[in-house]
């Protein structure tokens, strides 16, 4: 939607259920709505696939040179050997020389561009430092994907122990053991409790393998869709944060992106409800709902620290910290380094987790696997002592 925020137009993205819901948050941010359009109509081809890091040092380079937008731009499409990407260039292209400013071209090509980085833009646009802007979204992204990338490198092994685990695990129960069940039968001496049931798991296995496929497919499935679409990021996310170990590790995670994003918008000149409501989309869930609270307190009056009182979302450490950045006018300047604070103490909490899980992980798969085979050939040695005596 095309609001006016401070006498500034701008176009934003809104998630809303309707024109009315829309105009509503519209209001709360304190900006004027002068168009709607819903964001279905202008968003990109959905095979589009470009590096906005690339894209956008590209832009930063030549605007350095000397270059104006429209030049770089017209650099920057002359160059690009994605057909996709190149119509987006030539679209964002057309906008400029329309005199539409950069921030609405981006806007207008919806979820392509990140709404952290159009918002940063528009504000520059007003004071002419839209290189200084890019200079610092560039440092901005490429901290937020470090701690993705820490928080990622960390998950790959225990992934595999869990993957190799189940395999080797699904290869007794499906394979061997109905080789066991055989004997057993043969002997004429039934199996005990937890094998029995083992036995009947195995033998399910081999007489539907269409259906136990398709139930492992089906689970694969669910996994796939929990990493590759939002909604479904946001809702392991949600479980995820129930687990005492791994939501402190979210939670300070979060608490990083939220101050990090704050210092890029704050400094960016972007009003301090404006991008906390924005800064709402990179959080957990939970504190999603602290930060809307701490948005209605903000406009009843109060100061920032105050805002945020009774929530997790102001450590302890952070609320002087924040509190001589508010009253000196340098809360952007503090945000940031209150953010790097937490990524030290997240860097520490992901290497401890990750000294301690994964032992532990190898401990519980070698234990499960070893009760397997205990069961396997528990009967076999009752059948061997009968036979002795």
């Amino acid at each position: 939607m095309l609001v006016s925020i401070a006498g500034q137009s701008q176009w934003l993205d809104v998630e809303a259920d309707s024109i009315g819901a829309a105009t509503a948050k519209a209001l709360r941010m304190g900006g004027r709505v002068l168009r709607i359009e819903p964001v279905m109509e202008r968003r990109a081809p959905a095979r589009v696939s470009y590096s906005p890091t690339v894209f956008l040092q590209e832009l930063l380079t030549l605007l350095r040179a000397g270059l104006n937008v429209v030049e770089a731009m017209e650099a920057l499409e002359r160059k690009e050997a994605n057909a996709g990407f190149r119509q987006v260039l030539g679209r964002l292209l057309g906008g400029l020389r329309e005199g539409v400013p950069l921030s609405q071209a981006m806007a207008r090509e919806g979820l392509l561009f990140p709404p952290v980085l159009i918002a940063g833009v528009a504000a520059s646009e007003t004071s002419g430092g839209l290189a200084d802007t890019l200079d610092r979204y560039l440092a901005y992204d490429a901290k937020i994907n470090q701690i993705k990338r820490k928080v990622a490198a960390s998950a790959i092994y225990p992934l595999l122990l869990m993957g190799v685990g189940g395999a080797v695990i699904l290869f007794l129960v499906a394979y061997v053991l109905p080789k066991f069940s055989v004997i057993l039968e043969g002997s004429g001496r039934p199996a005990g409790g937890a094998t029995a049931v083992l036995l009947r798991v195995g033998e399910f296995i081999q007489q539907h393998p269409v259906l136990s496929g398709a139930l492992l497919a089906a689970a694969a499935a669910g996994c796939a869709w929990l990493v590759a679409t939002e909604r479904g990021r946001r809702a392991a996310l949600a479980q995820a944060t129930r687990v005492p170990v791994l939501s402190d590790i979210f939670v300070t995670m979060g608490l990083s992106r939220l101050y990090r994003t704050l210092a890029l918008l704050l400094d960016s000149g972007i009003p301090l409800v404006q991008a906390m409501d924005m800064a709402r989309g990179i959080v957990t869930p939970a504190q999603s709902d602290e930060l809307a609270l701490a948005i209605t307190r903000l406009r009843a009056g109060q100061m920032f620290t105050e805002s945020l009182a009774g929530t997790s979302l102001i450590p302890p450490i952070a609320e002087s910290l924040l509190r001589v950045g508010e009253r000196g006018g340098a809360l952007a300047e503090m945000s940031g380094k209150l953010a790097n604070f937490l990524d030290i103490a997240l860097d520490r909490k992901v290497d401890t987790f990750s000294r301690l899980f994964e032992p532990l992980l190898m401990s519980v798969i070698g234990l499960v696997i070893g009760a397997i085979v205990l069961m396997m050939y528990s009967p076999i040695f009752d059948l061997v002592g009968s036979v002795g005596r």
